[in-house]
């Protein structure tokens, strides 16, 4: 009897100990609902940024060139990126600086005769019709005749060609043009090139004449073509070919418009 009384005793707290060591099981109900794959922040557009992604107006950096300075004149129709570093010549603007590329933009009515040697309308009016054949016609202001050649741009043809002198045996240019008429206008490109640097270092393209020109050096003739071959073939000094190569750049980013 008493062994039965014993058992009745150490059962009940038998079975509260194990009671008090199980955890509660919580219900799906109640588990912390993970939020990782619901926690993207939406970025915030401001109403004028969604309006001018959805208007077409944004477009995709897809050149480098379009981040160069850009030029552009809604009366003839005419637009261009043009190679940072170069400045361009506008009004008040002055070439001061020997060892810079500048770039000039002339714009004038076909035949109009600004300088002493500029074609006159019969003479324009030949070379459109020479260039519309694919032929280069006259140039004017000192062309290197061995640098005259007709440059394909957008759908019509221009004269592109080096001045590398003018009026006098001294005079040392650096220059490339590019000539072409449109809108019954003549337009002409002209990069003007680093001519202290050219000497400095192209100096084997030089040769002194104390008698003419003092201390200043001038050209030796006898090697301009070697000199304009060696730009031909990507051989000239570093910042010389670049100019030379810049002249190209911006004839290929050249845009008609009116037409």
């Amino acid at each position: 009897m008493k062994k039965i009384i014993l058992i009745l005793f150490i059962f009940p707290l038998l079975m509260g100990a194990a009671c008090s060591k199980t955890k509660s099981i919580p219900s799906q109900d109640n588990l912390p609902k993970d939020t990782s794959s619901d926690s993207k922040v939406e970025e915030k557009i401001s109403p004028e940024e969604k309006e001018f992604n959805n208007s077409g107006q944004a477009k995709a950096i897809e050149d480098e060139s379009d981040l160069w300075p850009f030029y552009n004149n809604d009366e003839v129709g005419i637009s261009f990126n043009y190679p940072p570093g170069i400045i361009l010549l506008e009004d008040g603007t002055m070439m001061n600086d020997t060892r810079q590329s500048y770039l000039d933009v002339e714009i004038k009515n076909i035949g109009e005769q600004i300088n002493p040697w500029d074609l006159d309308k019969e003479e324009s009016m030949n070379n459109i019709e020479a260039l519309s054949a694919g032929e280069f016609g006259k140039a004017t202001g000192f062309p290197f005749q061995e640098s005259q050649q007709v440059k394909s741009v957008g759908f019509l043809f221009a004269q592109d060609y080096m001045v590398l002198g003018r009026f006098e045996v001294c005079d040392v240019a650096l220059e490339r043009k590019l000539r072409f008429y449109f809108n019954n206008k003549e337009i002409t490109l002209t990069l003007f090139g680093p001519t202290n640097t050219l000497k400095e270092t192209m100096f084997e393209y030089f040769a002194s004449d104390a008698n003419n020109c003092g201390r200043t050096i001038m050209w030796n003739f006898d090697k301009q073509s070697e000199f304009y071959q060696k730009l031909k073939t990507n051989q000239a000094a570093p910042e010389i070919q670049n100019w030379y190569d810049n002249f190209d750049l911006i004839s290929e980013e050249i845009i008609f418009a009116h037409r």
